[in-house]
């Protein structure tokens, strides 16, 4: 029997399992992180896409503070449907982040929402690519997961043959002269522990701005 692929794994069962596992996480205890930190920025998006959006609660959030438009992507059916069912404004789907169903330069708000470390990383610069093509000239870039200062990779806790990799997932962005970090927040108190060190990156991205007149002539 060939062996399914990690993205097979998550689009089949274990988005689903990872959604029911994880309810009460995401109910939440408090302030959203993520749209704290666009408020205390400036941030005002209009066109958000969240990146592994679970049921889209933190999309519906954004949108209603900001009167933005919401799209989600996420692996798990369960919560793409709980999502439609909660939130009927949004506009959310089944899917991953290497093949996005948007158009170029869709939105001025892109977030990974704590999904890029469960992802292949074979993929990793195809959802880099997808990301940056949906993005705006002048939007941003949020990035929530993992941040760890060398590459590297776990085994999965939950399911044998699946890996967690996790490394400090804004270089892929920053390797290029059109991204620049604004703001890194790190999540819990004291500072950040091996292996378990959490983080939310704000980027923005000004393309135009990229490649100046040459400067030597």
């Amino acid at each position: 029997m060939t062996k399914r692929s990690q993205k097979e794994v998550f689009l089949q069962s274990e988005g689903d399992a990872w959604y029911a596992r994880n309810q009460e996480y995401l109910r939440g205890s408090g302030p959203d992180i993520v749209l704290t930190t666009l408020q205390e920025i400036g941030i005002s998006p209009k066109s958000v896409l969240e990146i592994g959006c679970a049921n889209g609660y933190r999309i519906a959030g954004i949108c209603e503070q900001f009167g933005a438009r919401g799209f989600g992507i996420e692996p798990s059916s369960n919560a793409v449907a709980d999502g439609r069912s909660r939130y009927p404004a949004l506009s959310l789907d089944v899917g991953t982040a290497d093949r996005l169903p948007f158009a170029d330069g869709q939105f001025d708000l892109v977030i990974f929402g704590f999904c890029l470390y469960l992802v292949d990383p074979r993929l990793h610069l195809r959802c880099v690519a997808e990301a940056d093509r949906v993005l705006a000239d002048h939007g941003f870039l949020v990035i929530y997961d993992f941040i760890e200062p060398v590459p590297y990779h776990n085994r999965y806790a939950h399911l044998e043959g699946v890996c967690s990799y996790k490394m400090e997932f804004s270089r892929y962005f920053l390797a290029s002269p059109a991204y620049r970090l604004l703001r890194r927040n790190m999540i819990g108190p004291g500072a950040p522990k091996p292996d378990d060190s959490v983080g939310v990156d704000f980027l923005s991205k000004n393309l135009t701005a990229a490649f100046p007149p040459n400067p030597f002539a």
